[in-house]
């Protein structure tokens, strides 16, 4: 198995475990660090659903979040943070 493999297999095992244990802030956003990390080291580019699950500024899932749509926009405000995330669709 090539390294590149290996660490798409983690991070895939990371982002369910980030999921699993969303109860648990602390532990869930340590996952999506080192998913990440383990991410930008090998230069893997993660699949938009799982970078659109989470904020990019305090690396939460988003459970409690805004979601607004206007002018073809769509605008996450994080309910941790208060960062905004503007998307098209």
């Amino acid at each position: 198995m090539s390294q590149k493999t290996i660490a798409w297999d983690r991070i895939m095992q990371l982002n369910r475990k980030a999921g699993k244990f969303r109860s648990d802030s602390e532990l869930s956003t340590n996952c999506l660090r080192v998913m990440e990390n383990i991410a930008s080291r090998l230069d893997i580019t993660l699949p938009k659903e799982i970078k659109r699950s989470y904020c990019k500024n305090c690396k939460t899932l988003y459970g409690n979040c805004r979601i607004r749509l206007r002018g073809g926009i769509v605008s996450v405000t994080c309910g941790n943070c208060g960062n905004i995330r503007r998307l098209p669709y």
